[in-house]
């Protein structure tokens, strides 16, 4: 019998075949999901098609790539042999995406130094405005769980941006938790919301993992694990493990939901990856039937990037339609940081 896909003490190894190109779909597909499901919004700049045709990303992406970038820097600072606390990494992150929106920081808050997140203007960009995380940061203070910044506010952000979590090499579910439960809690106050980005990080780890076991159909296998999973967390995780039973038990023609809360978004996205993976002819059919659901959501952006990114850990970059990447305007932002992060963890060049 092979092992869980989710372990409490072990994730992926980045020498397996297939690690570094689930890395690369995982992140392009999260972008591409979120500038295809944020041109859907009424009158959103973020996500549509300018004069050159191009997709552009929201801050869903944006966000997420600090992420990634805040975690990079956790990685450095252990290849020199020195411990970083990861939260701390994160919310210096986010503090440099806040610096591209405003120009300056609240006086409040530290003065980050440059990171390569900052090498790309597409990723600092004003995009969108009304987010519970820019409202977060604005207040110069660091969000913790206990200690809510925003008591009562919140949206669906704190899931797709947990995404890079679950790329982390040799991290199980345990300090995987923790991590995304604390990096939530920066700027989303809710229970909920820091278990809904908790539940995604599982859910793309164990898409990665799924593709490198060969199974079948790996996003059906990684819902499962991560619903397993999400039993095992202290915090309050019920209306998110409800959610998530109702979209596999439904999964199959399912019409597409409408909450914009975040364990609905989650739910919603991974409803829409399951259905996709049933029903398509090839990856890319899955990967553009996916995110076209998510797409018709309460929260598209968020939703589509949820989609996306786990068909496309699951499935690798033959997933993502060559015609819709050629458009997407963070696409070279995306690569550089996907390069810095394989470069870093050592990753085996892509199978």
């Amino acid at each position: 019998m092979s092992a869980p896909l989710l372990q409490p003490d072990a994730g992926p190894d980045p020498m397996h075949p297939g690690y570094a190109d689930s890395v690369r779909a995982a992140l392009l597909g999260g972008a591409l999901g979120d500038a295809l499901g944020a041109a859907v919004r009424p009158a959103a700049p973020a996500g549509s098609a300018d004069d050159a045709g191009q997709l552009r990303i929201s801050s869903t992406t944006q966000l997420t790539l600090g992420t990634l970038d805040g975690l990079l820097e956790v990685l450095e600072w252990a290849a020199d042999g020195l411990a970083a606390d990861g939260t701390a990494c994160l919310w210096l992150s986010y503090l440099r995406w806040l610096r591209g929106q405003d120009g300056a920081l609240p006086a409040e808050a530290p003065q980050p130094p440059a990171r390569p997140l900052e090498d790309h203007p597409v990723l600092l960009e004003r995009r969108d405005t009304a987010t519970t995380a820019l409202a977060a940061l604005r207040t110069g203070r660091m969000g913790e769980v206990r200690r809510p910044v925003l008591p009562g506010a919140g949206d669906a952000g704190s899931v797709p941006r947990s995404a890079p979590l679950g790329l982390l090499p040799h991290v199980g579910w345990r300090t995987l938790a923790q991590l995304a439960v604390d990096g939530a809690a920066l700027t989303h106050g809710e229970a909920e919301e820091q278990s809904a980005a908790a539940v995604h990080a599982f859910a793309v780890q164990a898409a990665v993992r799924a593709r490198q076991e060969g199974l079948a159909r790996p996003v059906a296998a990684a819902v499962e694990a991560a619903r397993t999973t999400a039993g095992h967390l202290t915090r309050p995780a019920g209306t998110t493990r409800r959610l998530l039973d109702e979209a596999v038990a439904t999964a199959a023609g399912s019409p597409p939901g409408d909450g914009d809360a975040a364990p609905a978004v989650l739910a919603a996205g991974l409803r829409a990856a399951l259905d996709a993976e049933r029903r398509a002819d090839g990856p890319q059919d899955a990967w553009r039937r996916a995110v076209a659901a998510a797409s018709r959501t309460g929260a598209p952006s968020a939703a589509g990037a949820v989609a996306g990114t786990v068909l496309a850990a699951a499935h690798g970059t033959a997933a993502l339609p060559p015609d819709l990447l050629a458009r997407l305007d963070a696409r070279e932002a995306v690569e550089d940081l996907a390069g810095r992060w394989l470069r870093t963890v050592g990753a085996a060049p892509a199978a």
